[in-house]
């Protein structure tokens, strides 16, 4: 392989979370910074992380993301460092940047681990990466990559793990099913003008052409906070499906390319149990996580913008 190129690095940005239960209090202080947390909610999120294993899975999933990518760019010919930086907990935006730097990188490319980067969803993660820079060194030439929902090879990555759950259904049933496909929700202010929604039907949209049999399908939102975020919930979704006579359900989280509480706690635990208090079969679609296509997948995203950007 090729040496890595020691100007030029990628760093992934994810959101971060508790690498043990002892973290989550601090964790949630740094989301929720100018907020009061009471005893009963930290207990409550803590018990959440005690139901997946006592820790979130997304650094190790990161981190296993980010040296797979490393080694397929170095086999295309695109030999970059990738780094990781988490927005609320370690390693952080700032303390991974300043590594970067420090390691003579003059040039960083950005790329948040979310299919649907707009202002509403990435405005956080450009105001702590220009502040980063403007911090540490001026020389240094930034850029995100834009966001990459259209992309071939992201649309089959998820493509095939809709397929592999429909395959834990009975095959006389299977084209039945209905998809809920779940994305994390937002406030309504912020979504006003800011194309979040319509990317993600679009999203959608593509799916549902590659998918020859099953035609139904539900946007649902989940993670909301109080009054004025966009609905439909993933449980009014599934209460309407239960409405409508319907036993056999598929969740798909596209808004989540990685494994985290909202995927294993909200999804696999707590709906899973709304589910079967109804005499729902509830499946979920995998994440993409660290899978071979997803890794091919973002290796691509990354050379066609790279390619792009120095013309």
């Amino acid at each position: 392989m090729e040496p890595i190129d020691q100007d030029t690095g990628i760093i992934l940005l994810a959101f971060g979370g508790p690498n043990s239960l002892e973290e989550v209090e601090p964790f949630l202080k740094n989301i929720f910074p100018n907020s009061k947390l009471s005893p009963a909610f930290q207990e409550e999120i803590k018990e959440r992380y005690r139901l997946i294993g006592g820790k979130s899975p997304l650094l190790d999933i990161t981190i296993r993301q980010a040296c797979l990518l490393q080694t397929n760019l170095q086999r295309k010919g695109k030999p970059l460092a990738v780094f990781v930086g988490m927005r609320f907990w370690r390693p952080f935006i700032p303390e991974t940047i300043k590594i970067m730097v420090e390691r003579g990188i003059k040039r960083i490319f950005c790329l948040i681990l979310s299919p649907f980067i707009t202002s509403a969803t990435a405005e956080g993660y450009w105001k702590i990466v220009n502040q980063s820079i403007k911090d540490i060194s001026s020389l240094v030439e930034v850029q995100f990559i834009p966001s990459w929902n259209h992309h071939l090879l992201y649309l089959k990555a998820v493509k095939e793990k809709i397929e592999e759950a429909l395959n834990r259904f009975p095959v006389a049933t299977q084209h039945l099913v209905p998809l809920i496909f779940s994305v994390h929700s937002l406030p309504l202010r912020y979504v006003k003008e800011d194309p979040y929604v319509a990317e993600i039907r679009k999203t959608v949209r593509e799916l549902m052409s590659f998918l020859k049999k099953n035609k139904e399908w539900y946007l649902a939102f989940q993670s909301s906070g109080k009054g004025g975020w966009l609905s439909p919930s993933v449980e009014e979704v599934l209460v309407q499906l239960e409405e409508n006579g319907k036993k056999e359900v598929l969740i798909v989280p596209l808004g989540f390319v990685s494994d985290h509480l909202e995927t294993l706690y909200d999804l696999d635990i707590a709906l899973k149990k709304k589910a079967e208090e109804r005499g729902i079969n509830l499946q979920r679609a995998a994440a993409l996580n660290d899978t071979p296509e997803f890794i091919e997948a973002l290796s691509q995203v990354i050379i066609d913008f790279i390619g792009f950007s120095k013309t």
